[in-house]
Order: structure tokens, then sequence, then C-alpha cells
């Protein structure tokens, strides 16, 4: 391919904008990609926490239950 004193032209003039293109691309990538990494790790973060209130649910409904078995016994006496 042969570099015509035009096409010559035309790159020295859009070489700012092509820096000034790819530097934007590059930043748009790694934010995007920090992005995903971000909403991974929060939706992981939901799923940990969901869990620990499932288990907490557990152990609160059972306290429960042997507070109203007790309640229930004291006024049967």
């Amino acid at each position: 391919m042969e570099l015509s004193p035009d096409l010559l032209k035309i790159i020295a003039n859009g070489g700012i904008s092509v820096i000034i293109f790819v530097i934007w691309f590059v930043t748009y990538k790694t934010q995007t990609k920090q992005y995903v990494d971000l909403v991974e790790r929060l939706f992981k973060q939901v799923e940990q926490d969901l869990k620990y209130k499932e288990l907490l649910i557990g152990i609160l409904t059972r306290l429960e239950t042997k507070i109203d078995l007790q309640d229930r016994r004291s006024r049967n006496e």
C-alpha cells in the first residue's frame, strides 16, 4: 500500500483525534470491566446477606417457639 500525500495529510490531521479516541476507548473498556467486577461482587454480597438472614430467621423462629411453649406452660400451671 502506497501512502499518497493526501492520505498522509489526513493521518496527520486526524492523528490527535485517533490518539484521543484510543485513550477514550482504553478508559471505557477499563471502566466497563471494573463496573462488571463491582456488580459481581455486590451480587455475591447480597447472596451472602440473604443466606445470613435466612439463618437468623431460623434461629429467631426457634426462639419464638420456645418462648411460646414456656409461656403456655406457665399459664397452665
